[in-house]
């Protein structure tokens, strides 16, 4: 004769698999024997210092700027894309749309000239970092679909700019760029 929990068991075990699992363990955590629980690792800071940031920061801007450079020169890796993320991203996206719809294209290319960094929030956590970015534009050139010199005369050579960069997994990544006075280059 099977006794009344028994049979409760075995009725859930055939038609409820699940709830028969769940049950087990509810039970096995009652009863004290269950394995305890791993201790969740301590978090690794994403940085020592505020200086292993930015010299981070540093390192992405530049391939980013490079992966630039190369786009220009026609070539599809890397693709600087790679390095941005939310605002920054869409407006690499609209720049290159508008390029194509306008029949323009850049030749040329532009430097990194000085990296300054601005501050960092949450170096034990996931980082913001944010830096002055100056470009040098001089020898980077808009041209017109029959390969005419569109570039605006009173175009600024030399750009500032204030970029932010957040962590995503373990890399940086720029998720914004915006216009800073180009007196700071």
């Amino acid at each position: 004769m099977r006794s009344e929990s028994g049979y409760f068991v075995a009725v859930m075990s055939t038609r409820y698999p699940a709830a028969t699992l769940a049950l087990a363990l509810v039970a096995a955590a009652v009863s004290g024997c269950a394995p305890a629980p791993e201790p969740s690792p301590t978090p690794t800071p994403a940085f020592a210092s505020e200086e292993e940031a930015f010299a981070a920061a540093e390192e992405v801007y530049r391939a980013y700027n490079e992966a630039g450079n190369a786009r220009i020169a026609g070539e599809s890796s890397p693709d600087p894309q790679d390095f941005l993320i939310g605002e920054a991203l869409e407006a690499d996206i609209d720049g290159v749309r508008f390029l194509q719809e306008e029949g323009l294209f850049l030749s040329g290319v532009s430097a990194l000239t000085s990296f300054t960094g601005v501050d960092v929030a949450d170096l034990s956590g996931d980082p913001t970092v944010r830096a002055r970015i100056c470009l040098n534009g001089r020898e980077l050139r808009v041209l017109n679909s029959n390969g005419m010199d569109v570039t605006p005369q009173d175009r600024n050579e030399v750009v500032a700019q204030l970029v932010t960069f957040v962590r995503v997994d373990d890399q940086l990544m720029i998720t914004t760029e915006s216009d800073a006075p180009a007196e700071e280059c």
